[in-house]
């Protein structure tokens, strides 16, 4: 029995890849009776507390991530993905968390974490579409430049130099907000550096 909270409850199924949570559906208006209703009928599976998936739809591993640690912005070599800037895969995910988060359960999912201080954890973080179109949080361009830079050494410089290069040949780059962010991250001499040579 099609009930009045299914064309509500598809319709974030859809728009977020085949995954909805619990939290969704109330919001949504729907009673959790209603919603077990729901995942019952459409058959949808339980991947971890809250969080189900519709099992025709290829899983996005990325939005997977994200509905179960909705704290954890994807960064480094995951942001560089998600914007274009390399033609890797992320292997393992990269996810920048606030100093102070636990992510015990997030490195026993094999994600490479990044930590970063409580007042930059917020600077640049937007919601950013993967491949499949989900929506997930993730930083910008700009902010995973200055990443990019500060952890320069970390990275494969083949990667390193594609990402410079992509980003200046951008047409939705921002100098300004690049520069903003590394003045408050206090690099703005290597990132100047960086700029100089690839402008």
């Amino acid at each position: 029995m099609i009930t009045k909270y299914d064309k509500t409850l598809n319709s974030i199924l859809e728009a977020n890849a085949g995954i909805i949570t619990s939290a969704e559906a109330q919001e949504a208006g729907a009673t959790r009776p209603a919603f077990s209703d729901y995942v019952r009928r459409h058959g949808l599976e339980r991947t971890s507390r809250g969080v189900y998936i519709d099992p025709d739809v290829f899983p996005d591993e990325m939005a997977l991530l994200q509905k179960r640690f909705p704290k954890a912005a994807f960064s480094h070599e995951s942001a560089l993905y998600l914007h274009d800037l390399t033609d890797r895969e992320p292997i393992p995910v990269s996810v920048t968390v606030d100093s102070g988060y636990n992510a015990g359960p997030l490195k026993a999912q094999g994600v490479r974490i990044y930590y970063t201080k409580p007042e930059w954890y917020e600077m640049g973080l937007a919601e950013v579409e993967t491949p499949s179109g989900a929506k997930v949080m993730a930083y910008d361009k700009e902010r995973t430049i200055c990443d990019l830079i500060r952890k320069r050494t970390a990275f494969d410089p083949a990667v390193f130099r594609q990402a410079i290069r992509d980003y200046v040949r951008s047409r939705d780059k921002n100098l300004a907000r690049l520069s903003d962010y590394a003045r408050a991250m206090n690099i703005e001499s290597r990132v100047y550096e960086v700029m100089e040579v690839a402008l």
